[in-house]
């Protein structure tokens, strides 16, 4: 008889989700009109564990990037990035088949890519920018279309609430090979780019799917500076994203090494609160010109390397603007399988080399995860409404 009951709560459960994704139908922007508040998966590995231990830490969706699954092609999904022609079907019914987890686990999924044809992600492209999607027509009409055949498939899937375009576009990149600068002269040029891409892949993705949420992040790896010149499209569906991972010195590992902390002085710059609430504010003054309301607003990823000095204080200082200014966001990462640097659950502990190749081998090795970690305390704390 409990068997009975508890297999009765799962289904209603899981019926309880569709029927409220089916009521909003002609509009998943339902979704957005609170404020929401989740987190990166951007695994080799997704594990139904995980997405349970996510739902009962009160996070509210999981921005997952499939880039990393395995795949007999070079690029998953895609086939190459190089030539794409069509869908891989097996690596299709793969991603299927999680988003399928997610769905019965309850656990809306905003879907990115880190790659597209003409733009394959660094990690799988021998450490180097890819830029030819910019520059190269049949490569963007064929971004277009792999975009355009993705959403006739997920259209109806109960899990997704939202269609990430590209993670961190650097269209920006193609005038300022160095690196140096996150910013070309001509910001306007690399806007049009932009704006055109955008353009192309939103009309395409509307033939065929009227209603999901599209997200687009800004240029120069969704830097919220660059929302100065970000322009809008004519499609009340559409969110803006930028990432927030201001001083980089300071979140980034490589260079930090122990020399920065948060609040102080980094790079001849003292940061604290009000520091980060100028950087950003860019964004707000895009909100005003443009007529665009908070809950259009997404922070897509914000983070630090785990072991940084302040790390809490930096969390809380964040999430306290984006709560302000009523911003849907979400911490980077959850549980990553693949590096452990930004696993907040882990503390400033390092994980031991059997832990490493265990977690290389895909399989799932017990790791000392707590709660009371502050780095990841001040994350849940600030999740539940």
């Amino acid at each position: 008889m409990k068997k009975f009951r508890f297999v009765t709560v799962v289904i209603f459960s899981l019926l309880s989700f569709r029927i409220v994704i089916a009521e909003q139908g002609q509009n998943k922007m339902l979704f957005w009109s609170q404020t929401q508040k989740g987190a990166n998966v951007f695994n080799q590995h997704i594990y139904r564990i995980d997405i349970k231990a996510a739902k009962n830490y009160k996070i509210s969706f999981i921005r997952l990037a499939p880039d990393k699954f395995l795949s007999k092609k070079r690029d998953f999904l895609i086939g190459d990035a190089d030539n794409y022609v069509q869908l891989i079907p097996e690596d299709l019914a793969a991603l299927k088949k999680i988003l399928d987890i997610y769905a019965e686990e309850q656990m809306p999924v905003v879907l990115t890519m880190l790659s597209l044809p003409g733009s394959r992600w660094k990690q799988n492209n021998n450490n180097k920018d890819d830029l030819r999607l910019w520059s190269n027509t049949k490569l963007q009409e064929q971004a277009v279309k792999f975009w355009q055949d993705l959403a006739l498939e997920l259209k109806n899937h109960p899990a997704i609430v939202g269609y990430n375009i590209l993670n961190e576009p650097h269209p920006e990149r193609i005038y300022d090979a160095t690196g140096t600068h996150i910013y070309a002269t001509n910001q306007e040029e690399v806007q049009k780019k932009l704006f055109d891409f955008y353009g192309s892949v939103i009309a395409a993705i509307r033939k065929v799917d009227k209603n999901t949420p599209i997200i687009l992040d800004s240029s120069a790896y969704s830097d919220p500076k660059t929302f100065k010149c970000f322009k809008v499209h004519n499609d009340s569906n559409i969110l803006y994203s930028f990432h927030m991972y201001e001083p980089y010195e300071y979140t980034n590992h490589k260079t930090n090494k122990g020399k920065f902390n948060y609040p102080g002085k980094i790079k001849n710059l003292y940061w604290d609160k009000k520091a980060l609430k100028i950087y950003m504010q860019n964004v707000s003054e895009f909100q005003k010109i443009n007529n665009i309301s908070n809950n259009r607003i997404l922070v897509g990823e914000f983070g630090g390397y785990r072991s940084s000095g302040g790390l809490s204080r930096y969390f809380k200082d964040l999430i306290d603007i984006f709560k302000e200014k009523k911003w849907h966001f979400a911490f980077y990462a959850f549980r990553e399988d693949t590096w452990d640097g930004m696993d907040y659950e882990l503390g400033n502990q390092k994980i031991t080399w059997i832990e490493l190749q265990a977690i290389e081998k895909g399989q799932i090795p017990k790791l000392d995860r707590r709660t009371t970690y502050q780095q990841f305390k001040v994350l849940i704390d600030s999740l539940p409404n």
